[in-house]
């Protein structure tokens, strides 16, 4: 069966669980959400489409619903989401993705979350590169039992334990967007290398006399405070005491834009 991949990934949890993936199913072709450019119709008989995202507390990251909206998808294919999330509550994400799905007239017939590194730099300390790795191998156990239910082509949707109480509507969730990226500034080390404006998977920051400014339409995803090399990006008052994250086997250059 072949089978296409879409990606959203800031920080590397979500490329590597699609290239882990990708590499057990075989015939697999990946593509980052924040740079594919959807044209003609996807998919068919005996093709199926996945994406793969991190969910943004137990809901879609605004940049998938967006892209899900905007293709073209084949009703005979078939179609599976695995959501990275830090905890067990974020498979709210894939009802989510299940209903930008149904409005296009399509199901979802296929979804689990996957547990990796917590990243979210804004509300906690990332883990350490060394138990990252651990969740890396308890995910390759996990994506091994996926890739056999994406090739016997199983149904169902893991929510797991579900607590509606925790999830957030999109509208709450990007509550007065405009404003989401006012509290990031940069510290007077920055030596405008750039890395920033490309990785960020929105185009929300632009260089200005050699310094970043937010353009406000910010997804949150923090990729530009954890992969500045200088660590010279901040978020209000705590970041600055917090380690930074990418995915140990992800490359830095993987998630530029």
């Amino acid at each position: 069966m072949k089978t296409t991949i879409f990606y959203f990934s800031a920080t590397g949890n979500s490329l590597y669980v699609a290239k882990k993936l990708a590499g057990l199913l075989g015939e697999t072709t990946i593509h980052s959400m924040a740079t594919y450019q959807p044209g003609e119709q996807l998919g068919g008989e005996d093709e199926a489409i996945g994406f793969i995202f991190p969910s943004y507390y137990g809901n879609l990251p605004r940049i998938v619903s967006k892209f899900i909206a905007g293709l073209d998808i084949h009703p005979s294919t078939w179609l599976f989401c695995l959501s990275t999330m830090g905890i067990s509550l974020g498979t709210g994400s894939l009802k989510y993705c299940q209903k930008a799905l149904n409005k296009k007239g399509l199901e979802l017939q296929y979804g689990c979350g996957v547990t990796m590194p917590r990243n979210y730099i804004i509300k906690y300390n990332p883990l350490s590169a060394e138990t990252a790795e651990k969740y890396n191998k308890r995910a390759d156990d996990k994506l091994a039992q996926v890739a056999n239910d994406v090739k016997t082509k199983k149904t169902g949707i893991n929510m797991g334990f579900v607590s509606w109480g925790f999830y957030l509507s999109t509208d709450t969730l990007y509550k007065n967007i405009e404003a989401l990226d006012n509290a990031f500034f940069v510290e007077s080390h920055c030596n405008g290398c750039g890395l920033c404006e490309k990785a960020c998977p929105v185009q929300n920051i632009k260089l200005v006399d050699g310094k970043p400014e937010w353009q406000h339409h910010c997804e949150h995803c923090v990729a530009c405070i954890h992969l500045c090399p200088q660590e010279a990006i901040q978020y209000g008052t705590k970041t600055k005491r917090r380690r930074r994250y990418h995915n140990p086997d992800v490359g830095v250059t993987e998630l530029l834009r």
